[in-house]
C-alpha cells in the first residue's frame, strides 16, 4: 500500500524559491503560477511587480463554503494565523507573506511545509470538528454531507461514541469501474486482518447504508457504491486523531492512484506478452535457405538443424 503526500509537491517548491532567494541584493522577479491539485482544487502563487516583498499564495476549494463554518475557516485561521488575508477574486482562501520578515532558516522551511499542505490544512477542519466532539462527550446531533469533489460525496453520521464516515463513489470509466469495484471488495477483506483499524464496510449502488436512510437515499443511485468507515472514540485516542484525518482525507485519491497504477500494470504485462508471442511467431517463420532445403528445421529455441536422410 503506498499512501500519498499531503501536500502538493510542485506548490511547495514553488514558493520555496522565493521565500529560500538566495540573493537578497538582486530583486525578487514577479511571478503569478497557477496549478492544480486533485479533488478540483486549484492555486494561485502571486509577486506582484509593484511589491515584490509579498507573497500571496491563495487556493480554490469547491466544498470550502459548505464546510467554511463546520470546522474550515477555524482550521485555516489556526495553521497561518497573522498570514491570513482576504481572498483574491476567484479563490476561497489567502495568505500573504512579507518575505523580509523571514529571517530564520527554520521558520522558512515551516512555512514552506504549511503552505504545501494547505488543502490538507483546511479539509482537515470538517474531520477535526465531528473528531473532536466525540472525543469530549459531547457528539453533535445533525449529521453532515457534502460533496468533496463532483463524483464523490462525504457522509459524516456522529454517534455518541464513533463518527461513520461513508464515502458515496463514482468513476466514468467503465474500466476504473471494474477495477475500483474490486479493490473495494479487497479492501474490507484486508481490512479483518487489521485488528486496530477503523471497521469498514463496502455496499454496492443498489444497497445503499443504512445510515443514509436520514437523507433519503434508499433506492440504488446509479454511482458505483459506498465504503463505510466506523471511527471509534479508541481510533481517535493517544493522539492518533490527526494521523486518521490525514488518512481520510486523501483516501479518494488514494483509490485513484492505486487504480491507475494497477491499469498500468497490466498495460505493462500485456506489452510483455505481445513481445513474447512476437518473438514465437518470428522463430516459426521460414528464411530463405529453410525454403531452398526442405529439410533444414529449427528447434523452440530458434536453433537451424538439417534432418539426414537414413540410406537404406
Amino acid at each position: 500500500m503506498i499512501l500519498l503526500e499531503r501536500g502538493n509537491r510542485i506548490l511547495g517548491e514553488t514558493v520555496s524559491a522565493k521565500i529560500n532567494y538566495d540573493n537578497p541584493e538582486e530583486k525578487i522577479e514577479p511571478i503569478d503560477v497557477k496549478l492544480c491539485d486533485f479533488d478540483d482544487v486549484s492555486y494561485r502563487v502571486l509577486i506582484e511587480p509593484d511589491s515584490r516583498n509579498i507573497l500571496q499564495v491563495s487556493m480554490s476549494l469547491p466544498c470550502y463554503k459548505d464546510i467554511e463554518n463546520l470546522g474550515a475557516k477555524e482550521a485555516y485561521q489556526k495553521a497561518y494565523g497573522k498570514l491570513v488575508t482576504d481572498p483574491l477574486n476567484g479563490y476561497d482562501v489567502t495568505v500573504k507573506i512579507n518575505l523580509d520578515d523571514l529571517k530564520e532558516q527554520k521558520a522558512k522551511d515551516e512555512l514552506v511545509a504549511s503552505l504545501s499542505c494547505m488543502k490538507a490544512n483546511v479539509l482537515s477542519g470538517i474531520f477535526d470538528h465531528f473528531f473532536t466532539a466525540v472525543l469530549n462527550g459531547k457528539p453533535l446531533t445533525e449529521p453532515f454531507r457534502f460533496k468533496l469533489r463532483s463524483d464523490t460525496e462525504v457522509f459524516l453520521f456522529p454517534k455518541n461514541d464513533r463518527v461513520i464516515v461513508i464515502f458515496g463513489l463514482d468513476f466514468k470509466e467503465k474500466v476504473d469501474r471494474a477495477i475500483a469495484k474490486i479493490f473495494m471488495q479487497e479492501f474490507v477483506e484486508a481490512k479483518r486482518a487489521l485488528g486496530a483499524a477503523p471497521p469498514c464496510q463496502w455496499a454496492e449502488s443498489k444497497n445503499p447504508p443504512i445510515e443514509l436512510a436520514h437523507y433519503k437515499i434508499t433506492e440504488p443511485t446509479g454511482n458505483l457504491g459506498f465504503i463505510s468507515f466506523a471511527v471509534q472514540k479508541s481510533n481517535l485516542d493517544s493522539n492518533k486523531k490527526d494521523r486518521v484525518i490525514s488518512v481520510l482525507q486523501v483516501f479518494r485519491n488514494y483509490l485513484q492512484y492505486h487504480i491507475k497504477c494497477s491499469k498500468s500494470y497490466f498495460h505493462a504485462r500485456m506489452r510483455a506478452r505481445v513481445v513474447t508471442l512476437l518473438a514465437v511467431l518470428n522463430r516459426a517463420k521460414y528464411g530463405e535457405e529453410d525454403k531452398l532445403s526442405g529439410t533444414a528445421k529449427k528447434t523452440a529455441q530458434g536453433k537451424t538443424f538439417t534432418r539426414q536422410e537414413s540410406k537404406s
